[in-house]
């Protein structure tokens, strides 16, 4: 099967997280790819996060732009169009030569949305089948007969060396370390330790340059603030598997999302994650995270994880591994394949 994918692709966004992973299985199992793109100055996500590979193609820009290159999406020949976000699309051009794409291949989307778009436009394509990934988006099914539930893709069960990821980040050998990442709109919530901590461990807050932060003034000593202007899947994963654990925190999307793209990409690493417990951009994870009600209870949490409760930790890890594993990317890419199956061939490739 030839599949193409309409979406963000290498860079820091959440639907990027969502693709990647995905795509990249469907290699994996021997189907062909093309990633149709952003350019590289209209783009969706904060920045890019590595090289293309040889299989990307950027001939699109986002919806502001309204840019599309329709060459390389009618000269391809493919059995499937996945679109990704409609609404980071140039939607108006799409439009335009959508009757095409749909004569001679399938056309799925893929919603992100966390409710029903009021905007008309939304609802002008006629998509061969519709794909969502999280059980409050069922509202979809009232519009789109042919809506499909399949769940967001966690990245692969993977493992780091800590001393020597800290060696690579020159970061401490001998401290505890709790991750705060403030990239793609995550907040520092927790800005002091709890004097049961000080002296053993270290915030390490990772934030984008020019980030406002009082502390920069006069930086405690248990505090470390480091700018990165983008994290690649590489640099994360070094920052997870430097650390002890990691606070995400963060209480709605910017843009109409529905989960923590990064909750997913983060679990697996070995690293405890923890989450607002009143957040539900965190649903559908339950004890695969661990879940604080205020910023006393987190420090709790912290106190008891880094210094006391060695099976708590094990057991959160066991649980994010065992989520990772029932949701991998191979599993999840063979989910969409067999919606692909379902929902038929254009009949014009019937023999």
């Amino acid at each position: 099967m030839h599949i193409a994918m309409m979406t963000a692709w290498n860079t820091d966004s959440g639907v990027a997280v969502h693709a990647e992973p995905i795509g990249r299985a469907w290699r994996e199992m021997g189907h062909d790819v093309t990633i149709f793109s952003h350019v590289s100055h209209d783009y969706h996500g904060e920045g890019f996060t590595r090289k293309d590979e040889d299989f990307v193609i950027r001939c699109l820009g986002t919806q502001r732009s309204n840019f599309l290159d329709p060459r390389p999406i009618l000269t391809t020949d493919f059995d499937i169009l996945v679109v990704q976000d409609l609404r980071m699309l140039p939607v108006e051009n799409l439009a335009r030569i959508f009757p095409l794409v749909r004569n001679r291949a399938r056309t799925v989307h893929v919603v992100h949305e966390n409710r029903l778009p009021e905007e008309p436009w939304f609802y002008q394509f006629s998509w061969d089948g519709v794909v969502y990934f999280d059980e409050r988006q069922d509202f979809l099914k009232e519009v789109y007969p042919k809506a499909k539930l399949i769940p967001f893709p966690c990245f692969p069960i993977r493992r780091g060396d800590q001393k020597e990821a800290r060696k690579k980040l020159n970061l401490p050998l001998d401290k505890k370390i709790i991750y705060i990442f403030c990239h793609r709109g995550y907040e520092p919530f927790l800005r002091d330790l709890p004097e049961e901590l000080k002296g053993q461990a270290l915030l390490l807050f990772v934030v984008p340059p020019n980030y406002q932060m009082v502390e920069k003034g006069r930086i405690p000593p248990w505090m470390i603030i480091r700018e990165e202007k983008v994290l690649s899947e590489e640099r994360f994963d070094d920052y997870l598997h430097a650390s002890d654990v990691v606070v995400l925190h963060k209480f709605q999307s910017l843009h109409l999302g529905v989960v923590s793209s990064t909750a997913f990409q983060a679990l697996g690493a070995g690293c405890p994650i923890l989450v607002p417990g009143l957040s539900d951009y965190f649903r559908p994870l339950e004890n695969e995270v661990l879940h604080y009600h205020d910023v006393h209870d987190l420090g709790e949490q912290l106190i008891g994880l880094l210094l006391r409760d060695g099976e708590k930790r094990r057991a959160v890890i066991d649980q994010a591994d065992g989520f990772c594993s029932v949701n991998s990317p191979q599993i999840i890419a063979k989910r969409f394949i067999d919606f692909f199956v379902e929902i038929g061939r254009p009949a014009w490739r019937h023999p």
